[in-house]
């Protein structure tokens, strides 16, 4: 449902109210602007992650250990917010190190599946290129 809104003469000003009017045009591209999401993505994850163990071990009295997680949950979130879209090497560094923190090491299970005769990675990345092979990672979704 739409509720139409109107103000009276005098009582409120509304290129005061409008606070676009000013902001102009992004000087990024859109592929930086999506590169700066998915490295704001991975700092909320980041955060995310420490949460749990923080929690845990506050309960279980080990306060030293929770308190440098804290740190490290403090530091993500203070990276996330000194990001700009136009700084393209931190975005690169915050996405490699938010997938370092937070991927999830399969291989065991791929050991099991090329055990039971299927195919180990049939994922479609480029992870099994030869060395030399790999692109270089710009930052970008191409």
């Amino acid at each position: 449902m739409t509720w139409l809104v109107g103000y009276r003469l005098g009582v409120v000003n509304v290129a005061a109210v409008n606070v676009l009017t000013e902001l102009g045009t992004a000087r990024w591209s859109a592929p930086e602007a999506m590169a700066y999401e998915i490295a704001q993505e991975g700092v909320r994850q980041a955060i995310g992650f420490y949460a749990r163990p923080i929690t845990a071990e506050e309960a279980a009295a080990d306060p030293d250990v929770a308190v440098s997680r804290r740190t490290a949950q403090q530091a993500w979130a203070a990276r996330g917010q000194e990001l700009t879209p136009l700084d393209i090497r931190a975005i690169k560094r915050i996405r490699k190190e938010a997938d370092d923190l937070l991927i999830i090491d399969d291989e065991d299970d791929d050991d099991e599946d090329a055990d039971d005769g299927e195919e180990a990675d049939d994922d479609g990345d480029d992870d099994d290129l030869a060395e030399g092979d790999e692109d270089e990672d710009d930052g970008t979704l191409e």
